[in-house]
C-alpha cells in the first residue's frame, strides 16, 4: 500500500523534483510521516542506500551527504542529516492528501556556512548557527541553504500518542511548551541557541549515529533528554518566534544574513541600506529577520563579529588592540566588553 502511494506520488510530482526559484535549486521530498519520508528518499535519483546501517548516501549535482535514519520505538523517529551544499538548495515538503500527516517534528541544527571576503588574510569565514526548530503536521516550512554551507541536523519525528504517553504529564514539562502544542494558530517555532546550552546532547547524538548503524538504545535515552532540557528551558526562551513566513521573504532573510556575514569586517551598514538593496520595508525585514534567527539584525551582526575575532585570537599572533580595529573598535574596553558578552570570557583570556 504505501510502496503503491509512493509510486504514485513520485510520478505525479517527478516534474517538480528540481525547480528554480529566486537563485535556489528546489528539491521536493514526501513529508506526511518520517517511514513515508524515508521510503520516498528512497526512490530519489543518484542515492545508494544500504538498509543494514539504516544509511542513504547521495552525491548530486546540488548535495553530497548523508542521512541516517532509525524508528527509536512506535511514534518516534530520529534521523541524522549531514550535508555538504554544492549549489543554493531549498528544501520544500510535499503533503499527499490522501495520507495522514500527524507527526510533529523537532530538530536540532547545526548549519555552518562558509564565506569569503577580500580583507584580510582570514579569507574563508566559517560561521556556526545553532539553532532548535519545532513543526506541526502538514504545515510548510522552507529550508534554504547556500552553496559551500555544511549541515549537521539531528531531527524527531513524533506521533501525538507518543508525545501524549512519555512527554506531556513530565515533570518538567513547561506550560508554555504546552500551550504551543495545543495552539493550532501557531505551526512553526524557531529558537536560536548557544552550542554550550546543547553540547553534551549534541556530541551524545554524534556518537549514537557514529557507529556502523544508529545505536538505538543510546539515542533513544538522549532523545528523551533533548525533549527534557528542552521543555524545561521554554519558559525562560527569550529569542524564540512562532512566526510563519512565506518562501519569497525567507529567501531574502536568508541573503541579507549571507551579505552581513560576508562583510562582517565592515561596518553595520544599517537597517534602511539593507531595506533598499534587498526590497524589503524596514519594518518587515526587522521583524522575519528576529523570526528566523531570534535576534535584531544588529545583534546578530555583532555576535558573529565577535566569534569572529574569537577565531582570530585563536589562531594569530595580533594583538587585542589590533583585532579590535578590524571590527572598528577604536575603544579596546569596549570591544572587550562586547566580546565578554558574546564569548563568555576576555579576549585576553583566549590568548592564554
Amino acid at each position: 500500500m504505501i510502496l503503491n502511494k509512493i509510486n504514485n506520488w513520485l510520478t505525479k510530482y517527478k516534474p517538480y523534483f528540481f525547480g528554480y526559484s529566486n537563485g535556489f535549486f528546489q528539491l521536493s521530498y514526501l513529508s506526511n510521516s518520517p517511514e513515508l519520508i524515508v521510503a520516498s528518499s528512497k526512490k530519489f535519483p543518484f542515492q545508494k542506500v544500504n538498509d543494514e546501517r539504516q544509511l542513504i548516501y547521495t552525491d548530486n549535482p546540488f548535495i553530497k551527504g548523508e542521512f541516517h535514519y532509525d524508528e527509536l520505538e512506535k511514534g518516534l523517529w530520529a534521523f541524522n542529516s549531514k550535508m555538504t551544499y554544492k549549489n543554493n538548495v531549498s528544501y520544500h515538503p510535499i503533503y499527499d492528501e490522501t495520507i495522514p500527516s500527524n507527526y510533529y517534528c523537532l530538530t536540532l541544527n547545526v548549519i555552518e556556512n562558509k564565506y569569503k571576503t577580500n580583507f584580510y588574510e582570514f579569507n574563508n569565514i566559517k560561521i556556526p548557527n545553532y539553532s532548535i526548530s519545532f513543526l506541526k503536521p502538514k504545515r510548510d516550512f522552507i529550508n534554504c541553504h547556500f552553496k559551500g554551507a555544511t549541515e549537521n541536523q539531528y531531527i524527531f519525528y513524533f506521533d501525538e500518542n507518543w508525545f501524549t504517553n512519555n512527554i506531556k504529564n513530565g515533570k518538567n514539562t513547561s506550560l508554555s511548551f504546552l500551550k504551543i502544542m495545543a495552539d493550532d494558530a501557531i505551526g512553526f517555532a524557531n529558537y536560536a541557541i548557544s552550542y554550550k546550552q546543547f553540547q553534551d546532547i549534541i556530541e551524545n547524538f554524534e556518537k549514537g549515529f557514529s557507529g556502523n548503524k544508529p545505536d538505538r538504545f543510546a539515542l533513544k535515552k538522549q532523545t528523551y533528554l533533548f525533549f527534557e532540557q528542552f521543555s524545561s528551558l521554554f519558559d525562560e526562551l527569550t529569542n524564540i518566534s512562532s512566526q510563519e513566513i512565506n518562501y519569497k521573504d525567507r529567501v531574502i532573510i536568508e541573503k541579507i544574513e549571507k551579505y552581513l556575514l560576508e562583510n562582517l569586517y565592515a561596518k553595520f551598514v544599517g537597517i534602511e541600506f539593507l531595506s533598499e538593496k534587498f526590497k524589503m520595508s524596514p519594518t518587515k525585514l526587522k521583524k522575519e529577520f528576529k523570526a528566523i534567527f531570534g535576534t535584531s539584525v544588529l545583534q546578530y551582526f555583532q555576535t558573529k563579529q565577535m566569534e569572529l575575532a574569537q577565531q582570530i585570537i585563536q589562531q594569530d599572533n595580533l594583538l587585542i588592540k589590533d583585532v579590535a580595529k578590524l571590527f572598528h573598535y577604536e575603544n579596546v574596553s569596549k570591544f572587550s566588553k562586547k566580546f565578554e558578552e558574546v564569548n563568555q570570557k576576555l579576549p585576553s583570556k583566549v590568548k592564554q
